[in-house]
């Protein structure tokens, strides 16, 4: 059955410049489109969402991403797997609440990962999930790393480790921009829409990208693409949209033209 990978950014579900911070009515817009969209068409989903103003804010104060350096990164480590499940859960009960059967995936607990490479991640009960057409959602997450300790996995990373196993029909990202700009559309009035990114022209345009607004440790829409390019690599198109626009989600989950950029081989 056709399987679609879905990202709510961390920038669409929270308020970034807000330390935890969740946007209650677009999150639960958002699932609400999404329960729209598959009573109107059969297709297995799987969901990832952003951390945005969550655990951002803990792995940024005790530096996660490098892994474990000091005396406070095992604080560090709780702290991050802390506010990474709590806004998981959040998105998890707005799915719940409309009429999806939800099933949260803990990355820290099955995941294993060296210089910030996932090298292990225990699938099957998410593979369990699809089958019964649940929705599993993971999130991007603090893992245990076997070089540096610790270090942080986004949600971008999982889709490509895990698009080689379920092999997605088409990836989904969500923000709050309609696409690829190259130049931050937030701080550039003549920054100018990019609709399609391929293996030709991805070096060029890679060139203009920056990272996203706000804190991010993740790296961005850069770090975005790049992932896109490993699964256009791979035969796999991506589209990166503006999800804040209302019905944008379940247009591009009922594969109806929208506006946004495709990433594709």
């Amino acid at each position: 059955m056709n399987l679609i990978f879905l990202k709510l950014g961390g920038s669409l579900i929270t308020k970034k410049d807000i330390p935890f911070s969740e946007n209650k009515f677009l999150i639960k817009r958002l699932a609400q489109e999404i329960h729209e969209a598959r009573k109107e068409k059969n297709f297995r989903l799987l969901i990832g969402n952003g951390g945005g103003s969550y655990p951002h804010v803990p792995a940024q104060k005790y530096r996660t991403k490098e892994g474990i350096i000091n005396k406070q990164s095992l604080k560090g480590i709780a702290e991050v797997q802390d506010s990474a499940s709590r806004l998981n859960r959040i998105i998890v009960r707005a799915l719940i609440d409309s009429k999806e059967n939800a099933v949260s995936v803990q990355p820290s607990s099955a995941c294993l990962a060296k210089n910030s490479r996932i090298i292990e991640f225990y699938s099957k009960p998410l593979e369990m999930i699809l089958k019964k057409d649940m929705i599993p959602v993971v999130y991007g997450d603090v893992v245990f790393d076997l070089v540096k300790g610790c270090g942080i996995i986004s949600t971008e990373e999982f889709f490509v480790f895990l698009a080689k196993k379920l092999n997605p029909s088409r990836v989904i990202y969500g923000g709050i921009v309609d696409g690829v700009f190259n130049a931050d559309p937030f701080k550039n009035p003549k920054a100018k829409f990019v609709s399609k990114i391929t293996l030709k022209n991805y070096q060029e345009i890679r060139t203009k990208l920056s990272g996203s607004a706000g804190i991010d440790v993740t790296g961005g829409m850069l770090h975005r693409i790049d992932k896109c390019i490993e699964l256009a690599e791979r035969g796999i198109e991506s589209y990166i949209i503006n999800g804040s626009a209302k019905y944008r989600v379940k247009n591009a989950l009922l594969k109806r033209k929208v506006i946004g950029t495709i990433i594709q081989k």
